[in-house]
């Protein structure tokens, strides 16, 4: 499903049950009529889903299961560790007609207060091989795995994600990387030959790289519209074969590059994008709002691009936070800038 970007004005995708838009016409009636079919449909499905999907829980909290460490409930959860459980969820859900939402490693999210009304599915499915170059990937893969399992391979490709949190059908899907300035930009979508695909249609389709149209931070899949995303199943990575010493070094000046880097606390890494030939953290620390906090939430006094939970932080701590630094960038600069975070339930 797509979740909205948001902007200045809060205008995000509410992913949910929402009234129709009625028109002020002579068939007020008819549309009051539709839209309470419409719950109608939606709650006979949500009686149903607890005996059809096993396992699945109710009124889960989704703080614990984000970076971010904020966030309400989901009103059903599920924790797929199979690729089949996995596809089971998605199209049980479906043809219930109920909202759901995919969740990797939660580390580019950031949930409402009030949680999520529909199922959230969390991807543990985490089989994986080395095949020559290449290494074959369920979605549920923490990146980090991956990189270890490529280095003990003498496999060169994925030493620059090193210490970036998250799933590997996360990172695909956002096109996870780190910025130039960092010795050198590295994105995953650098690395991908294939990605295995639920399509909205329950089809199985496997795409290649250029299908997947990676941008900064940004796939094809991100473009979907609500109903219509396809959901990552599995990854081919292509690989390189190189010394085992040289992969083990340029982990390391990664791994220090992150301490100096990184500001220590809950967080989602970097809000925003970077700007074209600029940083977003510059422009933020110029505009004077560098450790400005609202309630529990502040602007990271070591990085600008980075919010902090000091703890028990409220989603909407942290949106106040956001606009305030886009309309400050906005007015003194002229540039808008773009979240990297997702939303969801908003």
């Amino acid at each position: 499903m797509k979740l909205g970007q948001g902007d200045s004005t809060h205008k995000r995708l509410r992913i949910g049950v929402t009234p129709l838009a009625r028109p002020k016409t002579r068939f007020t009636g008819f549309w009051f009529f539709l839209e309470r079919v419409l719950r109608y449909s939606i709650m006979t499905g949500k009686a149903k889903i607890e005996s059809l999907i096993k396992n699945i829980q109710k009124d889960v909290l989704l703080a614990p299961y984000t970076t971010f460490k904020i966030g309400g409930p989901a009103e059903y959860f599920l924790v797929a560790r199979t690729k089949e459980e996995l596809v089971k969820a998605i199209k049980t859900a479906q043809d219930l007609k109920i909202p759901y939402f995919i969740l990797g490693g939660g580390s580019k999210m950031l949930i409402s207060d009030r949680g999520f009304s529909g199922l959230v599915v969390k991807t543990e499915n985490q089989e994986c091989e080395v095949r020559g170059e290449k290494i074959i990937a369920e979605a549920g893969v923490p990146l980090a795995r991956l990189v270890e399992l490529a280095t003990q391979n003498s496999l060169s490709g994925l030493e620059f994600g090193v210490g970036i949190p998250g799933t590997i059908g996360g990172a695909v899907h956002n096109n996870a990387g780190i910025p130039k300035d960092w010795i050198f930009g590295w994105a995953i979508g650098d690395q991908i030959e294939s990605v295995t695909l639920l399509m909205a249609d329950g089809k199985i389709k496997t795409v290649n790289r250029k299908w997947m149209e990676f941008g900064y931070r940004e796939s094809r899949l991100k473009r979907y519209p609500q109903g219509e995303k396809p959901v990552i199943l599995s990854v081919v990575l292509r690989l390189k074969k190189a010394k085992k010493a040289t992969i083990e070094r340029l982990i390391k000046e990664k791994v220090q590059k992150r301490k100096e880097k990184i500001p220590p606390g809950p967080s989602v890494g970097c809000i925003f994008k970077n700007p074209p030939n600029s940083y977003a953290g510059l422009l933020i620390d110029k505009c004077g709002l560098k450790g400005k906090q609202i309630g529990k939430a502040q602007i990271s006094p070591r990085h600008a691009n980075f919010i902090i939970n000091l703890g028990d932080a409220k989603a909407e701590d942290v949106l106040r936070l956001i606009n305030l630094a886009k309309r400050e960038v906005r007015k003194r600069f002229g540039l808008e800038l773009r979240e990297e975070v997702q939303y969801l339930g908003f």
